[in-house]
């Protein structure tokens, strides 16, 4: 297969050619707008890397589409991969919460069955894009070593992160903010909010500080990456970095992000902080990040189509990104950060997760998607 008469952006450069493929990898790059006989002409049209999203909760949501509504996790997990290879998504980790403080056992009991779903979706060769799991632990949870502990050896596990919802720190340092988040998302009744705030803040100081250390401890001893949450101050980031976390996942602030980087972390932020041009609690905004330089990766974090979008804007005059390091933020940092040395960029010998993709009103359209080769979407 030839990808040909393309803007080819690869980790460096951005280029009129052709992409060639054979099998499942990338067997040349060459310069020029000739189009050979068979080729794919793209028209000028982009060819970009797959992207790599490292914490979407967009699985989660399939399966439960609305609050007392359970899916089959089977049939959520094919219709969320569906929608995140549509969206350029070739390698995506599903992000899935364990630690819901209030959450029933049938919520609670949700986490294995979407485990078991996608790895039972992986071997059955019924995914478009290549899928792997992102643990979200809260630890002020106190059944959390508990829940986490049986999956730990998921042979799809990858990565971890360490998350404290608490009022007065991190993503919630305004008490107002945090009550509406409870009331409007969680479904909490008005009432009993200052007694959730209670509790939160005696599981912090009970349980958050022994947990952050144990998970830290049981992902090391089995190779998966770590991820700090939240991370507000200069403490916070120094804690996550003695304890061994080399990604520090929506720093709120831009003290966080600084001390990030000078601990030698790489920084996530969310697209859709990009794409609607802020935080929407009130945080640090990825933009403020992307021109201090204090942004590696985007991760879609709930809106699939948002990766795409997010990296060409940081092209614009306002940021002045280039495009190859724009799209490497959604591709190759992403990878690279995960351990995953095979994809994530244009180059030969790498895996032919590639993208043709139009632009349409200054927008990113997704118009066909490989995945190791094959056309997935």
């Amino acid at each position: 297969m030839v990808l040909a008469n393309a803007e080819v952006v690869t980790a460096e450069a951005a280029f009129r050619g052709a992409v060639t493929v054979q099998g499942d990898r990338i067997t040349e790059i060459t310069e020029g707008g000739n189009v050979p006989s068979g080729a794919l002409d793209c028209q000028g049209e982009m060819v970009l890397p797959g992207l790599v999203d490292l914490h979407t909760d967009h699985c989660e949501r399939h399966a439960v589409p609305r609050p007392g509504v359970q899916w089959d996790a089977l049939q959520a997990a094919i219709a969320h991969d569906a929608q995140v290879a549509a969206a350029g998504i070739t390698t995506v980790f599903d992000s899935l919460v364990v630690g819901l403080r209030d959450a029933d056992q049938t919520r609670r009991d949700l986490l294995g069955l979407i485990m078991a779903a996608v790895e039972k979706g992986d071997a059955l060769g019924l995914f478009r894009s290549q899928h792997f799991l992102h643990l979200r632990c809260e630890v002020t949870d106190p059944t959390l070593l508990d829940q986490v502990a049986p999956h730990m050896d998921h042979p799809l596990l990858r990565l971890v992160s360490i998350m404290e919802h608490t009022v007065g720190q991190r993503q919630f340092p305004d008490a107002e903010k945090y009550r509406e988040v409870l009331v409007k998302l969680f479904h909490v009744p008005e009432d009993q909010v200052e007694e959730r705030f209670r509790r939160d803040a005696e599981a912090s100081r009970t349980f958050a500080p022994t947990y952050r250390a144990a998970i830290c401890r049981m992902a090391h001893e089995k190779g998966i990456s770590i991820a700090a949450h939240d991370d507000e101050t200069l403490e916070h980031v120094e804690e996550a970095a003695h304890l061994g976390m080399a990604i520090s996942e929506f720093p709120t602030t831009l003290v966080a992000a600084e001390a990030a980087r000078e601990c030698g972390m790489v920084t996530i932020m969310g697209a859709p902080n990009v794409v609607k041009g802020g935080s929407q609690t009130g945080n640090v905004s990825a933009i403020e990040l992307a021109r201090a330089d204090l942004l590696d990766i985007l991760a879609s974090d709930y809106v699939p189509i948002s990766m795409l979008a997010a990296a060409l804007r940081l092209t614009k005059d306002d940021v002045g990104l280039s495009l190859p390091r724009a799209v490497k933020m959604a591709s190759l940092a992403p990878a690279q950060a995960a351990g995953l040395t095979d994809r994530g960029e244009i180059a030969v010998g790498k895996r032919a997760d590639l993208l043709h993709v139009r632009m349409v009103e200054e927008h990113p359209v997704v118009r066909t998607v490989y995945g190791a080769g094959k056309r997935v979407a």
